[in-house]
């Protein structure tokens, strides 16, 4: 039977262009390029179709022209958003993007999307009934209009059979501890980078701060993204370093997203933690190949053929 995957937050746009890093006053430069992409969740969404799972967007997007592309995309590739709310006149969270080539880096500048508070409905409960798995990126949780929704969901998803993946992100360094707390109680898996560690374990920032944290939430588990050295899963029982592939790298955005996507799908699927990680690895290493996120998601062909390239003997069959 087919998977769903249903996302918790606002739809968000990135405008991606390259750049020479840092930018400087009075640094003018040209971009050779110029990409209009949905981001955030919006790749996990787009990710988890391109693996065959069905995915639903549950939160809001903008009465803007942004709000419509983004609408428009997600509709093209078959995502669902009966329940996604448009409110009147409210706009698109939307990003500016600046890749480095060259020095593989990326810097975000964003603008939150305005709007009036966004209502956990009875529509929006339906939606998580029929979700296999629950995802919520960081950045939800600080965005104040989504406050209502996001506490009905993890509300709800306390009853749910669902496991809830939260994504840490930068953003949550800016939760109250109490806030944190909250999060760490709800979520079933936690995705996060090294650098990210110190936002849910009091400020520690190394792996031994995971394993502690382990031992106050000891159903967690959690998954620590580690770029070109891949992943490292943690949980009861579950320590283990999945190694990750060589790449030639033209842009990181979006491979964390695409990461997930591909993570929660194998982990639905059943796969062994092992093959779980090195899954979520030949997405990510499929996504740093390829120009921005959104609709530049890797496919399943696409991580098949790292799987193969490196003999690993899975199949994304």
């Amino acid at each position: 039977m087919t998977k769903c995957l249903v996302t918790v937050g606002d739809l968000v746009v990135d405008l991606l262009l390259e750049a020479r890093l840092p930018v400087v006053a009075d640094g003018h430069q040209s971009s050779p390029s110029l990409l209009i992409e949905p981001g955030g969740a919006c790749t996990t969404l787009l990710a988890a179709r391109a693996l065959g799972m069905e995915a639903a967007a549950l939160g809001t997007a903008g009465d803007d022209f942004q709000g419509r592309l983004l609408l428009d995309i997600l509709a093209e590739a078959g995502i669902d958003t009966v329940a996604l709310v448009v409110p009147t006149e409210s706009t698109t969270t939307t990003v500016i993007a600046l890749s480095d080539p060259v020095q593989l880096a990326h810097v975000f500048l964003g603008h939150y999307g305005e709007g009036p508070p966004i209502k956990f409905t009875a529509q929006a409960a339906r939606q998580l009934e029929r979700a296999d798995a629950v995802f919520i990126a960081g950045y939800t949780l600080v965005e104040e209009r989504l406050n209502p929704l996001v506490e009905g969901a993890l509300r709800f998803m306390e009853s749910s059979a669902a496991p809830l993946y939260v994504d840490v992100g930068p953003f949550l360094g800016q939760l109250e501890q109490a806030g944190v707390e909250e999060v760490l109680g709800a979520a079933d898996v936690l995705i996060l980078t090294d650098d990210e560690i110190r936002f849910v374990a009091a400020g520690e920032s190394d792996i031994d701060a995971c394993r502690r944290l382990l031992d106050a939430y000891p159903d967690l588990r959690i998954v620590l993204k580690r770029g070109p050295a891949g992943c490292h899963l943690l949980g009861r029982e579950l320590d283990l370093a999945c190694p990750g592939f060589p790449a030639e790298v033209v842009d990181t955005i979006g491979a964390g997203d695409a990461f997930a996507a591909a993570y929660i799908w194998a982990e639905l699927q059943g796969y062994s933690p092992a093959e779980c990680g090195t899954i979520g690895n030949a997405m990510g290493a499929a996504s740093v190949a390829k120009a921005g996120a959104g609709r530049n998601a890797p496919t399943r062909a696409e991580a098949q053929r790292v799987l193969d390239t490196y003999g690993t003997g899975i199949s994304l069959t």
